[in-house]
């Protein structure tokens, strides 16, 4: 057991939330403010470079702002990347259960916003600026160059200075949730423009199947209604997910690897995480947690938003 100082540990329930929790923890002096390295244990990436509205230069430690620019900008696949860009990070290191190629050696990575306004950022290959010519301080306001990795649970090794970020859909996971049938009450004009516009722009949206539906005297798009249902591969059963959490736990006190703090993510409402094994992952994943670390300072985001 390692036993020092108390880590805080925050649960969210979606991942973007993780955000603001590192910006509270960094107001609050639980962190310092920069280059830190970042373990992420998810079965996505949540690497996405976001386009805001409202310019991320514009937060200046405001938990206010910060707030509402977690839930109105960012989403649960691109809120690591202005992490990183903020400086907050200068390693991440991405372990899911089958990566299709990992490295040992770090992916060299930078992220940068268009024009230094804050609002698009950009991330890429450095050796993609090398190619051709680009200085990293030419561009704009400038790159933030970080190290990337890809790895396996067992192929870890010790990492200092880290915060850890668990999705509980590493250990199950519900492969497309968002192929979840979802209804949508529309005007009566809307539908019938719907039936009569073969190249409606909602016909080519990623998110799947549309169709328009009257039921009674009201009007609805109806979003992935399928006939058949089909199971996650990436579900399994409880057994294994004890044996991953352990493994997990496991890979932690091998490599000695002991967080400055800990966001754990639900990931039940979106959906990722399946609805009816959220609980069990968490309350496993929690006593494996208490049982490295020892006492541990666990609060819900909720607790913190507006204070």
């Amino acid at each position: 057991m390692m036993r020092d100082k108390t880590i805080p540990l925050f649960t969210v329930e979606e991942h973007h939330e993780a955000f603001f929790v590192w910006k509270h923890a960094l107001l609050h002096k639980l962190i310092r403010g920069r280059d830190h390295a970042l373990l992420h244990v998810d079965e996505h990436s949540d690497m996405g470079a976001p386009t805001l509205n409202n310019s991320i230069h514009l937060l200046n430690g405001n938990l206010k702002r910060v707030q509402q620019f977690t839930h109105q900008e960012l989403t649960i696949a691109n809120f690591i990347i202005p992490a990183i860009y903020e400086g907050l990070f200068k390693k991440v290191y991405w372990v899911k259960q089958r990566h299709n190629k990992t490295n040992s050696r770090a992916m060299h990575l930078y992220v940068r916003s268009s024009n230094g306004e804050g609002k698009k950022l950009v991330t890429g290959k450095m050796s993609v600026l090398e190619e051709h010519g680009k200085d990293p301080e030419a561009l704009g306001d400038g790159a933030v160059i970080f190290k990337f990795y890809k790895q396996h649970v067992e192929q870890l090794t010790t990492i200092k200075d880290v915060m850890l970020d668990i999705d509980l859909d590493y250990f199950s996971c519900i492969q497309n949730p968002l192929k979840r049938e979802l209804r949508i009450e529309i005007t009566r004009e809307e539908y019938t423009a719907f039936l009569n516009t073969p190249y409606h722009r909602l016909r080519f949206f990623d998110f799947g199947r549309v169709e328009a539906r009257k039921i009674g005297q009201r009007y609805y798009y109806y979003l992935n209604s399928f006939k058949e249902q089909y199971d996650s591969p990436l579900k399994v059963s409880e057994a294994l997910i004890q044996s991953r959490v352990d493994d997990f736990i496991q890979a932690l006190a091998v490599n000695k690897i002991k967080p400055l703090l800990v966001t754990v993510c639900r990931s039940r409402y979106s959906g990722y995480t399946p609805v009816d094994q959220w609980n069990f992952i968490e309350q496993s994943l929690l006593r494996g947690l208490h049982s490295l670390y020892g006492k541990m300072s666990v609060q819900h985001v909720g607790g913190i938003y507006n204070n």
